[in-house]
């Protein structure tokens, strides 16, 4: 007989906050909710954006005074409301009027003369160009000059056509929560997430690893667009052309797969299967599908399932705007009939749109067959 896979817990962070216990749903309907709940939502918010401190089962701002659920709303509501969701994208990303690019220089030199300037010899191409001369100079530094056309490229800045997009609330960094030097975002991101749906089980994990053999334990994850900042693929591809050295962790961390081995070795400590199946928006689905048909076909008897996504960055943003699939703010202008845009409505799913709007998320749901799930009595 075929086993049911029944969810027993999720968790993750996106724009609206942590997902486990429906805290980020909350986010999104607060206007709806009464009074108690909406003030349980953002005194949980304010704690994860260290606005405020919870200690001793109270809550502390940042001089340790205390407050209550009421206080925390009447300060922080407006400073949360406007750090969550859809927004204008913060510098701590990138800053969209300002973003660093290569512009190409052509220099010629005067007629009847040269382009000269002084350089290490260290510093110099290799080989050196044709129509470049070298002649030693003072300090150990050679005199370069050029006496043809050439072409350079200078560091530049300009701005984003899209500006919005969905960021983890304001203050939160989930590198912090973890020892993830060198980890990019999306990894990190991962690793948080899986942790808090596991934890939202309310079942300790040697509790459920007790109860399975090692190989009934499987993880299932991925990320469609890989680990493209710094680094992981981003820095990698980048390292030489920007005149640094590649590291030996750039390319392993960037895999499409690494959110996957990380859970499953160093969130849980497993030896079971592990997979990574990637497709465009459906890269959850098709994990979560593979999820199923293990447990009901009895290869595995817990499964962690989910997706990690971290694409604000230059790259991905530019990748999209020029297929034309992004919400741009000339065209959230015309949509509005104004020139301040509000960066908060870029998303707009059922209404008039000019695009779809890019976002981070990590979201990990716990699976198990129901036998178990029933054994360990486990909420489904």
């Amino acid at each position: 007989m075929s086993r049911l896979p029944v969810i027993v817990g999720f968790g993750g962070y996106n724009a609206a906050g942590r997902s486990s216990f429906h805290h980020g749903f909350r986010r999104m309907v607060i206007e709806s909710m009464d009074p108690q709940a909406r003030q349980e939502t953002l005194a949980g918010l304010a704690v994860m954006m260290k606005l405020v401190k919870a200690e001793g089962g109270r809550y502390l701002a940042e001089d340790g005074t205390p407050l209550s659920p009421e206080d925390i709303e009447r300060r922080y509501a407006e400073r949360i409301f406007a750090s969550t969701l859809v927004r204008r994208i913060e510098p701590q990303y990138l800053d969209p009027d300002a973003v660093h690019w290569h512009k190409v220089l052509e220099l010629s030199p005067a007629e009847g003369q040269a382009l000269t300037f002084k350089a290490s010899p260290k510093q110099l191409p290799e080989p050196l160009p044709a129509n470049w001369s070298i002649a030693p100079a003072e300090d150990g530094e050679v005199l370069v000059s050029i006496h043809e056309r050439c072409e350079f490229k200078v560091d530049s800045y300009r701005a984003l056509t899209v500006k919005s997009a969905g960021q983890l609330p304001t203050g939160f960094e989930p590198g912090e929560l973890y020892n993830s030097r060198f980890h990019p975002r999306g990894l990190q991101m991962s690793v948080v997430a899986a942790t808090d749906a596991i934890r939202s089980t309310g079942i300790d994990w040697k509790t459920i690893v007790d109860n399975v053999q090692p190989d009934e334990i499987a993880v299932f994850s991925g990320s469609i667009m890989s680990q493209l900042d710094d680094n992981g693929f981003g820095g990698l591809m980048q390292s030489r052309l920007k005149g640094h050295r590649v590291s030996a962790k750039q390319l392993p961390l960037g895999f499409n797969s690494m959110p996957t081995d990380f859970i499953n070795a160093y969130v849980l400590g497993s030896v079971g299967m592990t997979g990574s199946i990637t497709g465009a928006c459906a890269t959850f689905l098709y994990n979560l599908q593979k999820g199923i048909d293990v447990i009901t076909s009895g290869q595995a008897r817990v499964v962690i399932v989910g997706n990690s996504e971290a694409p604000i960055l230059t790259e991905c943003i530019e990748g999209y705007s020029a297929m034309g699939a992004l919400a741009t703010e000339e065209g959230l202008r015309l949509i509005e009939g104004r020139d301040d845009v509000d960066f908060r409505r870029a998303s707009r799913p059922f209404g008039e749109n000019c695009g779809f709007t890019l976002a981070e998320s990590s979201q990990y749901v716990v699976l198990m067959d129901d036998e178990l799930a029933l054994r360990l009595g486990a909420d489904i």
